[in-house]
């Protein structure tokens, strides 16, 4: 049983100390300011009577 509490605390421990090693924060979207592509998407189609061409499959 000792063991398995020993292999605990130095795991716990090393997760501990491995968050203050950790890069900024992860932010997710576009930075404030940045332009904002409204573009729309049309993906390439593979199957069916528009196979090949570049529309909305909507």
């Amino acid at each position: 049983m000792t063991p398995r509490i020993i292999a605990s605390a130095a795991l716990a421990a090393l997760l501990i100390a491995s968050n203050g090693l950790a890069d900024d924060m992860l932010k997710s979207g576009p930075p404030v300011g940045a332009r904002n592509n409204r573009g729309a998407f049309y993906p390439n189609l593979v199957t069916g009577p528009g196979a090949g061409e570049r529309r909305c499959p909507v």
